[in-house]
């Protein structure tokens, strides 16, 4: 909400400055921040790894740098709902696709550093051409910053649940549940459980949570609703649109148009069917689905702000991006022909 809320006051301070074409073009380079993110500093790391093999490093070279790579980043991979983390095998196979792509990782950097400069070069530049107050353009600077923060905020995140999975895995041995289950607790069952246990009654209701749940939390007040009733609350608060909707409209990311195929995206095992040149459509992006979407011809998103995830990643890899449309995955479906229009906003769909 308060992103939301900084997003349309900034752009109401672009509209008296710059033309109505030109708000989302300027919005886009005033949100990038000096620095680069940790998702960029990840995708740069992993590309040094890709130019040592094209190089033909000595073996004993590339394994160390693999094993340095994967210590900082293993764990990125994690996410909220699964053990898995990145391995030595899995950065071997990814290096391995990449060359017979027939891209090279050290012309890729140089031409990612330099638009990196380029964009940085503008803000400044644009900075000073729209005769911004020193308070604008601190909130202008807040407003990039916050893009960066977030995206370190989702790496202690992620490293937090992956050191959580060893309480978990303690957790269902002494609660008698399995590793899954002993994530639908709430922390009061947690210490109920391992001082008077849990009865086979409440542990049917887990089972049931773990299929399907809705929760609620409101003054500290905290609700689970799971089978029947979790169904008729999801059903209320789904909207169901009409397949006919040929345009889709939300917000830009990062300014581009492409054409290509819908994929619909949310999951890592969604990620198989991603080719290269498709339109990449998401609830939201998450660190996990990140090598789909190098493979995108554009991003499309229904949640996020311009300092998303999905915004972040697309600017620094340069892809076209439309978020916060609301309806795209309702609308849209795997195979659907669309052209993506992010200087303007908008998707229409072909055919």
């Amino acid at each position: 909400m308060f992103h939301g809320n900084l997003t349309n006051y900034l752009k109401s301070i672009l509209a008296k400055k710059a033309s109505e074409d030109q708000v989302n073009e300027v919005l886009v380079t005033l949100s990038t921040f000096p620095e680069k993110s940790f998702i960029q500093i990840e995708h740069e790391s992993f590309l040094n790894l890709v130019a040592l093999k094209q190089k033909k490093a000595s073996p004993r070279t590339l394994h160390n740098a693999i094993l340095k790579h994967l210590d900082r980043f293993f764990y990125l991979k994690h996410l909220w709902t699964g053990k898995e983390v990145y391995t030595y095998k899995y950065y071997l196979r990814e290096i391995s696709r990449f060359i017979k792509s027939g891209e090279n990782a050290v012309e890729m950097l140089k031409k990612e550093n330099l638009v990196f400069k380029r964009t940085i070069a503008e803000r400044k530049r644009l900075m000073k051409a729209l005769k911004l107050t020193k308070r604008q353009k601190d909130l202008f600077d807040v407003y990039a910053e916050f893009a960066v923060t977030k995206a370190y905020r989702r790496d202690a995140q992620l490293y937090w649940a992956y050191k959580m999975d060893f309480m978990f895995s303690e957790l269902s041995k002494r609660l008698g549940l399995t590793f899954m289950q002993s994530r639908f607790l709430f922390p009061w069952e947690v210490a109920r459980g391992l001082t008077e246990g849990l009865d086979k009654d409440f542990k049917k209701e887990v089972r049931q949570r773990t299929e399907f749940c809705v929760t609620y939390s409101e003054k500290g007040k905290d609700l689970i609703f799971y089978g029947s009733e979790a169904k008729q609350i999801e059903d209320k608060l789904i909207q169901h649109h009409d397949g006919d909707i040929a345009e889709i409209s939300g917000q830009t990311a990062c300014l581009g148009k492409a054409k290509g195929k819908v994929k619909i995206i949310n999951s890592p095992s969604d990620t198989r069917k991603m080719q290269q040149g498709d339109i990449l459509v998401s609830i939201a992006t998450n660190p996990d689905i990140v090598p789909a979407m190098k493979k995108a011809a554009a991003i499309v998103t229904e949640q996020g702000g311009i300092t998303s995830h999905a915004a972040i990643v697309s600017r620094e890899l340069g892809i076209p991006c439309i978020i916060g449309t609301k309806i795209a995955t309702k609308v849209l479906k795997d195979g659907d022909l669309v052209e993506v229009d992010a200087n303007k906003g908008i998707i229409r769909k072909i055919k």
